[in-house]
């Protein structure tokens, strides 16, 4: 009972945060929705997918090692060397990710580049300090930065539309910036750890010895990314901002699911990694099953709940802004794609824990070619809305790999263990 109610206690705390943080997101999300035109709402759309995208590479790089390799040494002097080096490469991932979109935009765009590229790169560093707080166990922390994030970004928002009576899309991304900075200050500051950084030898070698193993990873989230996001920027490519903006303010409405998704991935991913440590894979796939379960049940539930009050959404929250798209199939089409990719999400983390990178990327790889050509030949053929589906049938060919691979109708399996920290110390030490 104690390690339930410490589960119940740690996702509460989690689910909190995350609460807060997407609130925010899901309001700053639905007022510009409303306040500026599908070109403009479209543009930020494209861009906070892309923050989205970068975030991947984060957690992929440093946060998912820090979830594993910390909390086996929680306390120990180990434990400092590797958060140096975690977070150091979570700085230099961050400054590069935001050197590249403030290049890209200079090169592409009238988006602000600057507004551009600090909205991406301090929102992919913020978004690792909770990932590596989640590994020493301090979730309240990580809950109370995001907490500093959303007051902070409701503030600045709201002292816009005050002063200037409507939010532009420059300020708005100028404001995202510094509210993803706050929240970073505001967590260092209460987890009253000194701040270290370095590139230094100790810090590359320990490093270094990951490469074998996140070179299968960088592949890999490469791969999920063009199956899980590319094909939705295929379609905002092909049918421009305007026709894209329906289509992201939709999926703004299932953005709930997707933070209890996060919560209950982030609080569950440690227990498994530990589970994996010590051999026991069948107890690590009923954490993840059971999960799938929720969220599962989740989805549909929610998602009754909006098809249901559509039309009200539509004029109430939206303003009217969409009244010539087919909003009844955007609702339906993304309420099943988010359904199927939230059902194998942690089957996807429990593989990721396993280290099991070349079949997930070969699974994303297949995914993503069935999903293109579905895609565009939607497109060809059909009104932009109905590409979707394609997006669907990617999804449900990852969902199927992901079945097939952890067979949870067998009961016997001989799991490779997850045993990255030991495999990081071994190198390291040669």
């Amino acid at each position: 009972m104690n390690g339930l109610s410490r589960l119940a206690r740690r996702f509460v705390l989690m689910l909190g945060g995350e609460v807060t943080q997407s609130a925010f997101h899901f309001g700053i999300n639905i007022v510009l929705a409303r306040s500026l035109s599908p070109h403009d709402y479209g543009r930020f759309a494209i861009l906070f997918l892309v923050g989205g995208l970068a975030l991947t590479y984060i957690r992929s790089l440093a946060g998912v090692p820090a979830t594993i390799t910390i909390p086996a040494r929680a306390g120990r002097r180990a434990a400092r060397g590797f958060d140096v080096t975690f977070g150091s490469v979570a700085v230099l991932l961050s400054g590069t990710i935001a050197a590249g979109v403030c290049a890209t935009l200079m090169a592409t765009s009238d988006i602000n580049a600057v507004a551009g590229s600090l909205f991406v790169g301090l929102w992919s560093l913020r978004s690792y300090v909770r990932l590596a707080l989640f590994a020493k166990h301090r979730p309240a922390i990580s809950g109370l930065g995001d907490v500093v994030f959303a007051l902070s970004g409701t503030a600045f928002t709201a002292g816009m539309i005050y002063v200037q009576g409507a939010l532009s899309l420059d300020e708005t991304l100028f404001a995202l910036a510094f509210a993803n900075g706050l929240g970073i200050i505001a967590s260092m500051a209460l987890l009253r750890e000194p701040v270290r950084l370095s590139l230094g030898r100790s810090v590359r070698r320990r490093y270094g010895a990951l490469i074998p193993t996140l070179s299968w990873s960088l592949v890999n989230v490469t791969t999920a990314n063009v199956q899980g996001q590319g094909q939705g920027l295929l379609v905002a490519a092909i049918a421009g901002p305007a026709a894209y903006a329906p289509m992201a303010a939709t999926f703004v409405l299932f953005s709930p699911l997707r933070l209890s998704a996060s919560a209950l991935i982030n609080m569950v991913q440690p227990e498994v990694a530990a589970h994996l440590a010590r051999g026991d894979f069948h107890l690590a796939r009923r954490f993840a099953l059971i999960c799938s379960s929720l969220l599962g049940i989740g989805c549909i539930a929610y998602g009754a709940i909006i098809l249901s009050t559509l039309e009200l959404i539509e004029h109430r929250l939206f303003a009217g802004q969409f009244v010539g798209a087919p909003m009844m199939l955007i609702a339906v089409a993304a309420w099943a794609i988010v359904t199927v990719s939230l059902i194998h999400a942690p089957m996807r983390v429990l593989m990721e824990t396993m280290q099991d990178f070349r079949p997930l990327s070969i699974l994303a790889g297949v995914s993503v070619g069935v999903g293109a050509v579905a895609v565009i030949g939607l497109l060809l053929i059909a009104a932009p809305a109905w590409s979707l589906f394609g997006v669907l049938i990617s999804e449900i060919v990852v969902l199927v790999g992901c079945l097939w691979m952890l067979k949870p109708w067998r009961s016997h399996r001989t799991p490779r263990p997850a045993n990255l920290s030991c495999n990081v110390e071994a190198r390291a030490s040669r």
